[in-house]
């Protein structure tokens, strides 16, 4: 009767995930169910070593990947890395709002630079510090002078249509990201928006969950899961990643996944 089932249904151009025994905060799962096109177009925003690059790569057989990444040490490595990659663009340059210029702070640890300065004599910095072996008060090597782009703009000059999956890694720097990808979000061109929301006090004006939604709410964007169910109480740091989904997206997850 299964079969029979199954075999209707995919007359009609459908098909049935059954997805009970997923990870609920495995977010490789999650994208692989949501994101089905096996040459996806990617937008990974804060590369830094190229972390997510390798992920997609395991993920998806033949991504397309766009990174930013204001950190030039960072972008030179990947470069030599990734020199034979034809489907990997890799741009030295900061995302946001709109396009100019800004200081970009370099930490020791490199995956904690960002445009938002450290709050000082936090514990954080201090455990940080400790593990880079410097003083908290030279935790940020130096500053860069970076250009900033949209990406909105950055979809138009390249004649982007639709992005598959956003993912911004920003040290607090996403609601910029995203207020910079107004058009592509307001016409859902974006299919799945993945972020890093950091809700202990690291860096100054942290981020809200509200500063990302009123961009992504209005235009009909879907919360969709997190990786960390914590709290401040329970997580030395809390951050969590979310994910965002288009409406056409959440549609066919509902349509065709049973859970």
């Amino acid at each position: 009767m299964k079969n029979l089932i199954n075999k209707l249904i995919n007359l009609f151009g459908y098909k049935i995930i059954k997805v009970s025994s997923i990870d609920k905060s495995d977010l490789n799962q999650i994208t692989r169910i949501l994101i089905q096109n096996p040459e996806p177009i990617i937008f990974d925003v804060g590369a830094n070593k190229g972390q997510s690059i390798e992920r997609y790569k395991k993920l998806f057989s033949k991504p397309e990947i766009h990174s930013f990444e204001p950190n030039p040490v960072e972008v030179n490595n990947m470069k030599e890395k990734y020199k034979n990659e034809k489907k990997i663009f890799l741009n030295n340059c900061a995302v946001g709002e709109k396009e100019g210029k800004m200081d970009f702070n370099i930490m020791a640890d490199s995956t904690h630079s960002s445009f938002k300065n450290l709050i000082p004599d936090t514990t954080w910095l201090k455990k940080r510090s400790q593990t880079a072996k410097v003083q908290p008060k030279e935790y940020r090597t130096k500053k860069v002078y970076t250009n900033l782009i949209s990406l909105d703009d950055y979809s138009e000059k390249n004649n982007i249509q639709n992005i598959d999956i956003l993912k911004i890694d920003t040290q607090g720097y996403e609601d910029k990201v995203l207020l910079g990808a107004e058009k592509l979000i307001k016409n859902r061109r974006i299919k799945l928006i993945q972020l890093e929301i950091i809700f202990t006090e690291i860096y100054e004006k942290p981020l809200q969950i509200y500063d990302i939604e009123k961009t992504l709410i209005p235009n009909k964007y879907k919360f969709f899961g997190t990786s960390n169910g914590g709290s401040l109480v329970s997580e030395y740091v809390y951050q969590s990643d979310f994910i965002y989904v288009s409406p056409d997206v959440y549609e066919n997850f509902r349509l065709n996944v049973a859970v």
